[in-house]
């Protein structure tokens, strides 16, 4: 025995979407009566349709107005951009007094300090290990890291 699926009907609900009995019997009829008559179609090769010079080049007049009007774009962003920005370090005093700095230099545009010239440095300025460490809590410590004892 065919077992039925439909949903619907096992749970006795109905959704209205239902098409009436015998709708689909004279549908082709009806439709073909209502149906204006149109001889092109019947005859698909008598009409030949010639396409004209426009709508041939159509699409290439719309590429070349796409194009020109992203030229005009960039040519309007060029124009309205300032032109004449000096950028020379003569001109700009920002800038040179900022390059007369050592600070400045040894900070922004040095980037390759070793430890050997930071402690030439702080020689040349008279700063010892000394100088840096407090003296009370100085620790002396052996060869192998351990402490011995405090100053």
């Amino acid at each position: 025995m065919k077992q039925d699926n439909d949903i619907l009907r096992e749970a006795g609900r109905r959704d209205g979407l239902a098409v009436p009995d015998g709708f689909f019997d004279d549908f082709v009829q009806k439709m073909s009566a209502s149906l204006p008559e149109n001889p092109a179609a019947e005859h698909p090769q008598a009409k030949v349709l010639h396409r004209s010079v426009w709508s041939r080049i159509r699409p290439y007049v719309y590429m070349a107005a796409m194009f020109a009007g992203i030229w005009c774009m960039l040519k309007m962003f060029s124009i309205m951009s300032p032109a004449n920005v000096d950028l020379s370090i003569e001109n700009n005093e920002a800038l040179t007094n900022a390059l007369r700095d050592d600070n400045f230099i040894y900070d922004y545009i040095i980037d390759d300090v070793s430890d050997r010239e930071i402690m030439e440095e702080m020689y040349e300025d008279s700063v010892t290990v000394d100088d840096l460490l407090p003296t009370d809590s100085l620790i002396l410590r052996d060869g192998d890291g351990s402490s011995d004892d405090s100053i």
